[in-house]
C-alpha cells in the first residue's frame, strides 16, 4: 500500500521518490494510471476552482481515507509540468508547515489528479476580515509561514505565488497553518514568464515592470516580497497598495519618497504600525531585490509590539502630531519620552508657568517653538532609524560573503 493507506496506483513511482540518490530537483516521470474516478472516490464537493485547477474534496471508498483531490486538465497542462508540480508537493511534505501530498497520483475524467491532506478551515483569504486579524495571530501566521518559505529558500526553490489564498488553516486560532499549490515553483536562475493569475498588489517591482511575454529570472527574493503583501494584508484587512508602481500608483509613490528619506511623512495606510515593523517593512519592501530582507528576517520582530494603541485615530499614527491646542506630541513607541501622565502634566504646567515668570522678570527670553522642536526631535529619530539599518545592513552583508567563502 502507499502511504497515506489508500488506493495503489503506483507503487513504481512511491519506489523512485524513497531513492536514496534521488535529488529534490531530479523529477521522476512515470506513466499514471488511469482509473475510473467516482468508482474509486466518493466526491463531496468542490472545493475552490481557479484558471488551471479543480479542488475535490473527497474519500476513498475502499479505505474511508478524507482527502483532497487537485486535478488539472490534461487540455491546460503538459504532462511534464503535473509531474513537476507533484514531486515537489510530495517531497516538500515533510515540513510541518507544508500541505501534505500524498503518493497518488492517476487520470481521471480527462485530468491529472493527486492527492493532498484536507485543510478544515479553509485558505487565509476566507479568515481575513475586514480591518485584519489581532497582532498576536498576524504573529502566528508570520513565523509559520516564513518558516515554510525558508525551507523552499534552503532548497534553492522560490514559490513565485504566495498569497492568502496559498496559505491553509488546519486551527482555528492560526496555530497551525500550511503553505500550498507548488504548480508555479521553479529552482532560482531559471527563465520564467509572468504567472498570468497573480493579483497585481502581491506583485514586487522588478516582476510588474516584465512586459507581457518577456521572460525574467526567477528569484527568492520575489517570495520575501509577497511574504511582507501578504503580513500586511493580514494585519490591515487590505493591501498596501494597487500596484508597485511609483508613476501610477500613489500610495507605492508615497511609501518610496518615505523609504528614500525623502519625506519624514509616513504613509497613510503604515501610520497603525510601530517603528519596529516600520522598520521591517523598510526592509522587506526594498525596491532592490538584491537588499531586500530574506524571509526569516521577521523572526526578529516577533516580540516586538507591531501596532501602536487605538485609542483615537490620531493615535494610531506614529507620526508627530502638533496643533494649536495640544503642543505635545501624541503618543507613538519611538517618542514615549515626551509623553506625559495626564494628572501629572497639570503640575508639570503650573510650575514651568511660574519658572517662566520669574525668567521674564529678569528679562530672559523663554518662548520656544514648539513645531521646530517636534520637527528636529523627529528628523533625529529618523537619522537613528537610518543609521541602524545602515549597520544592519551592513552586518548581513558581511554575513553572507562570509558564508558564501
Amino acid at each position: 500500500m502507499l502511504s497515506g493507506g489508500f488506493y495503489p496506483i503506483c507503487e513504481k513511482y512511491q519506489m523512485k521518490l524513497h531513492e536514496k540518490e534521488s535529488s529534490i530537483h531530479k523529477v521522476q516521470e512515470v506513466v499514471l494510471e488511469e482509473i475510473e474516478l467516482l468508482k474509486e472516490y466518493n466526491v463531496e464537493k468542490t472545493l475552490g476552482e481557479g484558471s488551471f485547477a479543480k479542488v475535490l474534496l473527497a474519500t476513498h471508498r475502499k479505505t474511508q481515507t478524507r482527502v483532497v483531490l487537485k486535478a488539472v486538465h490534461q487540455e491546460l497542462t503538459t504532462e511534464k509540468d503535473f509531474y513537476r508540480e507533484f514531486h515537489y508537493s510530495y517531497h516538500l511534505s515533510p515540513h510541518p508547515n507544508i500541505l501534505s501530498s500524498y503518493a497518488v497520483a492517476f487520470k481521471a475524467e480527462k485530468c491529472y489528479i493527486f492527492a493532498q491532506e484536507y485543510a478544515p478551515f479553509g485558505d487565509l483569504a476566507g479568515n481575513v476580515k475586514a480591518g485584519g486579524l489581532n497582532e498576536d495571530v498576524c504573529k502566528k501566521i508570520a513565523g509559520q509561514l516564513a518558516s515554510a518559505l525558508d525551507f523552499l529558500h534552503s532548497k534553492q526553490l522560490a514559490h513565485r505565488d504566495v498569497k492568502l489564498e496559498n496559505v491553509l488553516v488546519f486551527a482555528q486560532d492560526m496555530s497551525k497553518i500550511k503553505l500550498c499549490d507548488f504548480g508555479c515553483i521553479k529552482r532560482e536562475g531559471t527563465l520564467v514568464n509572468k504567472i498570468r493569475c497573480t493579483w497585481v498588489p502581491f506583485l514586487p517591482p522588478e516582476i510588474h515592470e516584465v512586459i507581457k511575454n518577456e521572460r525574467y529570472t526567477c528569484k527568492r527574493s520575489a517570495d520575501c516580497w509577497q511574504f511582507g503583501i501578504v503580513l500586511f494584508v493580514c494585519l490591515t484587512g487590505n493591501p498596501p497598495w494597487q500596484s508597485a508602481d511609483p508613476i501610477q500608483d500613489p500610495d507605492y509613490s508615497s511609501f518610496q519618497r518615505w523609504l528614500k528619506r525623502r519625506t519624514t511623512k509616513i504613509p497613510g495606510t503604515f501610520r497603525r504600525f510601530t517603528p519596529r515593523l516600520l522598520r521591517y517593512f523598510r526592509r522587506v519592501f526594498e525596491h532592490k531585490p538584491e537588499k531586500r530582507a530574506v524571509v526569516t528576517e521577521i523572526n526578529k520582530y516577533l516580540k516586538d509590539t507591531w501596532c501602536v494603541s487605538k485609542l483615537s485615530h490620531s493615535a494610531t499614527s506614529t507620526s508627530v502630531e502638533v496643533s494649536d491646542n495640544n503642543l505635545i506630541p501624541r503618543r507613538g513607541d519611538s517618542l514615549l519620552y515626551l509623553d506625559t501622565i495626564v494628572d501629572e502634566r497639570l503640575n508639570i504646567d503650573e510650575n514651568k508657568n511660574k519658572l517662566r515668570k520669574l525668567l521674564n522678570s529678569y528679562g530672559l527670553e523663554t518662548a520656544v517653538d514648539q513645531k521646530v522642536v517636534t520637527k528636529r526631535i523627529w528628523e533625529w529619530v529618523m537619522q537613528c532609524d537610518s543609521n541602524i539599518e545602515d549597520i544592519h545592513h551592513q552586518h548581513l552583508t558581511s554575513a553572507y560573503e562570509t558564508e558564501a567563502m
